[in-house]
Formats: C-alpha cells, structure tokens, sequence
C-alpha cells in the first residue's frame, strides 16, 4: 500500500516536472522573439551578484531562474546567494533554480527507477527513499567537485599569468592594459577571470571594486596575494613588475610543496576509502554467499540497527579521514 502511494507520487511528479519545463521553454520563445529581446535577456544573464561595502555594482541585478516560482522562493529563502556563488566559481553558466530543478528531476528519477527495480527489497520503500537521497546529493557533489577543479586550475594557471602580466608592464602598457593581455593571450580560469576583471574596468568600475570581486570569484589564498600587492602599490607606489615576479617565484613554490604533501597524504586517504568500502562489499558479499544471514540482516529490528550504525561509523570514519589528510597550506 505504502508503495503504491510513493509510486503514484512519483509518478505525479515526473509529469509535473515536464509540463512546467515544456511550458517554461514555450515562454522562453515568445519572450526572447525579437533581437531587442534576446540581447536584454543575454545582458541580464550575470553569473554573480556582489555587493562590497560602501560600493555600488555596476552590474544589474541578476535574474536568479527563469521559473518565477522558484525565483520567488529562492528570495524568500535567501538560498541563491551560496548556490550562485558555487556555480560561478565551478564555471557554469546555468541559473540556480535550473541547478535546483535538475537535483528534483534526478531524486524523482531515481526514487522512481528504484522502487520498479526493488519492489521486493523492503517493500520498495526503503531503497527508494535511499536513492532519492543520493540522487539529491549527487548533483552537490559534483558541483563541488567541479568547483574544486576549477579553483584548482585557477591556481596553477597563475603563475604563469603573472609572468605575462608582469612582462606587460615591463613593455610600457597600464595595469588594465597588461590585464587584457593576460586575459587575451591566457587560456583557462585565469583568462576568463582576467576577462571579467577587463569587462569591469571598461565599464567604469575602480580598480579595487574590481579586484574584490575577483576575490568573490576566487576565493583563494594564491588571489588575495595577488590582489594585496596590487592595492599595496597602488597605495605607496613601488616597482610592481618585481613584486609580480617574486609573487609568482612564491607561489610556483607554494604548488611545489602542495603537490609533494598531497603525494604524501596519497597513501593515508586511500587507506580511509578502502577500509570505508570493506563493509559494504562484505554486505553484498554476504547477499550472494549466505543470502538468509542477510535477510535476517535486513529484515530483523537488530540486523537494521547494526546496518544503520555501520553506516553511521562509516560515514564519520571518511570524515575524521580526510579532516587528518588534509593539510592547510
């Protein structure tokens, strides 16, 4: 009974989703029919929204979902400020409603494909449930994952940006000149934050407003440095083309040293992952070899117990895991 519910559910929401969806693109184009349109919409599609103290962004506000429910609920909960952050650093150029309606068409899928596929296994319910779960933390996951690599190849990238910069300079061009070399001859993250920076300046915003969003964007160590000694020297003057270069003799460092501790801590980490995937492979080894052990296990009061705190101390071990193996640097 309680399966046929959650399937009907289910069900309910899967052809909701696809009629709000096929209705949203419908609006869409007859919204964005005539070039004046498509250009305003273009224009107001800004992947971030800062807003710095004692400062006033020159870009408009962004429109937060092309779903005006959503949109409507994003600003009540005031949930799209972190996603819209993440997104931006992760270098996705999709809304953050669109973010949250694709993780509630992944969970329903998932839920639904679960409870036809396992109609048996605790009455369809329970491993539906659990895939809806992973399903909505799926997306999270890559996303921050996602972000992480881009952040990452920020990093790596800039170096090398700062030696072109700084070559810049050294040739006679300004500040914001060298930057749009950077951002013309750059490729990866650092062209298109470089790129970003450019399109800010061009349009009227002073050199420290920009440099904190660049900040926002990237919140790493490697770019407050950077920025520091720009508004260092823009404050008391100096040879900034040599403070760029042992900028980037520091950081270049800083990598070394970060790539030799994460080649140290390799052996540790996956440790942790081995010993975390032993008791779930011992369950399914179990399902196979001894399959009434495992369905007393899985049927019995004290068999879901001890599952659920297996699992319990399997997630808290992978957390104190990767919490010892990470080194700040």
């Amino acid at each position: 009974m309680i399966a046929a519910g959650l399937l009907t559910v289910l069900v309910f929401a899967l052809v909701a989703q696809a009629a709000w969806l096929a209705t949203d693109n419908w609006r869409d184009r007859e919204q964005a029919s005539t070039p004046v349109a498509r250009r305003v919409i273009d224009y107001t599609r800004i992947t971030w929204d800062s807003q710095p103290v004692d400062t006033q962004s020159i870009l408009r506000h962004r429109r937060l979902s092309r779903f005006p429910v959503l949109e409507k609920l994003l600003k009540r909960l005031d949930m799209a400020h972190k996603l819209t952050s993440d997104l931006r650093m992760a270098g996705l150029q999709i809304q953050p409603a669109e973010f949250l309606f694709a993780q509630v068409v992944i969970t329903t899928v998932a839920g639904f494909a679960t409870l036809l596929a396992l109609p048996q296994l605790l009455g369809g319910v329970v491993p539906a449930l659990a895939a809806s779960l992973l399903g909505f933390a799926a997306p999270l996951v890559w996303l921050r994952r996602k972000r992480g690599q881009r952040l990452s190849q920020f990093e790596s990238e800039l170096p090398a940006a700062l030696d072109l910069l700084a070559g810049s300079l050294r040739a006679g061009y300004s500040t914001a000149d060298a930057m749009e070399i950077v951002s013309r001859e750059g490729a990866g993250a650092t062209a298109q934050e470089f790129a970003e920076l450019v399109q800010e300046l061009s349009l009227g915003a002073d050199m420290d407003v920009a440099l904190a969003h660049l900040v926002e964007r990237v919140p790493t160590e490697d770019t407050r440095l950077l920025v520091s000694a720009i508004g260092v020297q823009r404050r008391t003057g100096g040879n900034l083309v040599e403070v760029l270069k042992q900028l980037s003799r520091t950081l270049r460092e800083r990598k070394r040293l970060r790539d030799e501790v994460h080649v140290l801590t390799t052996g540790p980490r996956f440790s942790g992952y081995i010993s975390a995937a032993l008791p779930l492979l011992m369950v399914v080894g179990l399902y196979f070899v001894n399959n009434k052990t495992f369905t007393v296990l899985v049927t019995e009061s004290a068999g879901r117990i001890a599952l659920a705190a297996s699992g319990v101390l399997v997630l808290v071990g992978l957390f104190l895991n990767s919490r010892i193996a990470k080194v700040e640097m």
